[in-house]
């Protein structure tokens, strides 16, 4: 009897900790509008970016705070700064360790000037169409689907995922120190490669000729005659190029 009092004491216990686990949050959603030559910049800290686009001008915002501790929510804020063309973003934390997290979910006009999105600790999910897009984090996977004109993707401890349909029509540019990078474009696009890794093999569809060196692999190439510059680069990690 005794024994399955602590089971049930325990079984009560960890199914309170579950509930409790981030059991804090609030939530934040405001609406701009940009012209065509705008510019989106959001930066974080700790939390998820999801990005998608969408016809006509307005910018979707919602953010969501959360925390499993009491009050750590209120020292974290989402600080807002339009001007003119341009949308500026930022999370700002009033105290140090502070335990709290923001997730993001934007949706910004399809083609805008520029859009950024930036974080230190989170994965980056983006998928839709864009000209200038640069996608940036420390900490966190990146991944990519749908059409830019020019797309640099950067990260330190993250594999990299990047997907475009149609015929590139930019350069592209992918960075990673602890990851794999995993490359697909239309099999009709003409670009120009460039790659390497110190720790992983390099594979391709587009027949570019691979050569190991003392310390690790590079390949490069022209592909259907060459043009926009196709830059990948990792330490440790994989690269891999295919057709869609």
């Amino acid at each position: 009897m005794f024994k399955k009092a602590k089971y049930f004491a325990f079984i009560l216990l960890a199914t309170f900790a579950l509930l409790s686990a981030e059991d804090f949050e609030q939530k934040i959603a405001r609406t701009f509008t940009l012209p065509a030559d705008g510019i989106v910049e959001l930066g974080n800290i700790n939390g998820e970016i999801v990005v998608s686009t969408s016809g006509g001008a307005t910018v979707e915002i919602k953010a969501v705070k959360r925390s499993d501790v009491k009050g750590e929510i209120e020292n974290v804020e989402v600080l807002f700064e339009q001007s003119g063309n341009s949308l500026r973003v930022k999370t700002k934390y009033n105290r140090e360790n502070t335990k709290a997290k923001i997730d993001f979910t934007v949706v910004i006009p399809e083609k805008l000037a520029r859009a950024e999105f930036k974080s230190i600790n989170g994965k980056l999910d983006c998928s839709g169409r864009f000209s200038d897009l640069l996608l940036k984090t420390v900490n966190g996977k990146i991944k990519f689907t749908g059409e830019f004109s020019v797309g640099t993707f950067k990260t330190v401890n993250g594999a990299i995922d990047v997907s475009q349909e149609p015929l590139l029509s930019g350069d592209l540019e992918a960075e990673t120190v602890n990851g794999g990078i995993e490359i697909e474009l239309n099999g009709k696009s003409a670009f120009e490669v460039e790659g390497r890794t110190i720790n992983g093999s390099i594979e391709n569809d587009f027949g570019l000729h691979v050569e190991s060196h003392f310390v690790g692999s590079s390949f490069g190439g022209k592909v259907n005659g060459g043009g926009h510059k196709v830059k990948v680069e990792t330490v440790n990690g994989k690269i891999d190029i295919s057709k869609i």
